[in-house]
């Protein structure tokens, strides 16, 4: 049996994969890092500490038994406003993270990054996220998975007719369009949280980057 820890649940992708982690039989306990206060957490199953993100070595023994952290910070993926630490999201807070996590024996971390992070990107924030993957890489985690993202999405029913159509729909805009809609659309929380459990446990050797086609 498997312990998570989500650091970030602030946004759509937060909630999503809470809830994705504590339906499967393969999670004996989750673990919820937050600086928010939100009594709606509650099941015998879920661990939530309020923690400050400027100082997570303190919180290092939450990180104790952890098989899989799930990184959720980024100004685009949690609800950043008002915060004056909000550029912080983006490089400092994760690698601290990383690092807390790799001490502690951490074997599987999980990051969610923009499609559009580069090295060589004219935008500051994509070059910060291209360098902070590069930077985890180097870290040395047994598994870091890397899933790329242009927008999060609201949750959407999975099994709906509507969402089956649209995304056969999608599928042939795809391959006319040379996968141009792959380099626009938004992926639904829920899709992307099911889908990053699932690599958890399957635990593909050959991928360790995900990218809007694989959702």
């Amino acid at each position: 049996m498997r312990v998570g820890l989500i650091v970030g649940i602030s946004g759509y992708i937060g909630r999503s994969l809470m809830e994705s982690l504590l339906s499967n039989r393969h999670y004996k306990k989750v673990v919820v890092l937050t600086r928010r206060e939100n009594r709606r957490l509650r099941n015998m199953h879920l661990k939530k500490v309020n923690v400050d993100f400027a100082a997570i070595e303190n919180y290092s023994e939450e990180f104790n038994d952890v098989n899989d952290v799930y990184c959720l910070l980024g100004t685009d993926y949690i609800n950043t406003l008002n915060l004056e630490d909000s550029s912080m999201f983006e490089y400092e807070y994760p690698l601290s993270i990383a690092k807390v996590a790799k001490k502690q024996g951490v074997k599987s971390f999980f990051l969610i990054n923009p499609s559009k992070a580069s090295v060589t990107s004219n935008v500051e924030k994509f070059k910060l996220r291209a360098k902070l993957a590069a930077e985890i890489k180097q870290l040395g985690f047994e598994n870091f998975y890397v899933f790329n993202v242009n927008k999060i999405g609201k949750s959407v029913n999975l099994s709906s007719g509507l969402f089956v159509m649209n995304k056969s729909i999608g599928n042939v805009v795809n391959i006319i369009g040379f996968g141009l809609l792959d380099k626009i659309k938004s992926t639904p929380a829920n899709l992307l949280a099911n889908k990053m459990v699932e690599v958890a446990i399957s635990n593909p050797l050959e991928k360790k980057e995900f990218h809007t086609k694989d959702y």
